[in-house]
């Protein structure tokens, strides 16, 4: 699949920002608001400082309103050079939607932000905006993909290698890995649901993101 328009600093970002969120569900969820979001239930994405909001088609006729909050980062933790620096923790993130799902985040909530992270792999500059590194008058509420709006192509994510800059970047945000001895426990039956489909998602994402501009 290609993706035209999508930068690769840009692709980095929205990676880093699934990889986020995907910490904070679990895997069903996570993998039922990705296919919301790709699906086209996303719409009428809008975006200023601290917040961003969407309508997303769940079961009902009327759509769910989602609205996802961010806070400034610190000024310690920004690198002007990096956009990667931007990309907010699970702590800096909060989620609101009015369905009945008492989950946080529900799945209209993961939907909308896969859009918004897919929407920032092409306009990197909206994660500034969201995460209100901007001046409030340098930044008017911006409305992404809605229907209203006329025929909005959908975005695509790419396949590739991480080259020493992405990994970089990637193991920064991420961090070091947790060292700690396992007792000894008895079998148990396999889970249901497993880490693997959703990460195989988004590292698959990545790899196609930034390969496809490596040298």
């Amino acid at each position: 699949m290609s993706a035209p328009g999508a930068s690769r600093e840009g692709r980095l970002v929205s990676t880093m920002i699934d990889v986020m969120l995907a910490g904070m569900c679990d895997p069903a969820r996570f993998r039922r608001g990705r296919e919301y979001a790709r699906q086209g239930a996303v719409d009428g994405l809008a975006i200023a400082a601290g917040i961003a909001t969407a309508n997303v088609q769940g079961s009902r006729a009327q759509p769910y309103s989602v609205t996802i909050r961010t806070v400034p980062p610190s000024a310690a933790s920004i690198d002007p050079d990096k956009l990667t620096s931007l990309v907010p923790t699970r702590d800096e993130v909060s989620f609101d939607c009015d369905c009945p799902d008492w989950d946080s985040p529900c799945k209209h909530a993961i939907a909308a932000m896969v859009f918004l992270s897919e929407r920032i792999a092409y306009e990197p500059a909206l994660l500034s905006r969201w995460r209100a590194v901007e001046p409030a008058q340098a930044a008017p509420r911006a409305t992404v993909g809605s229907r209203a709006g006329g025929a909005t192509s959908k975005p695509e994510v790419s396949a590739v290698h991480l080259d020493a800059e992405a990994h970089g970047a990637l193991n920064a945000f991420l961090g070091n890995p947790v060292s700690f001895k396992m007792p000894m426990l008895g079998s148990a039956p396999a889970a249901p649901e497993m880490w693997d489909e959703p990460w195989s998602f988004i590292l698959n994402d990545a790899l196609t993101a930034l390969a496809r501009n490596a040298p």
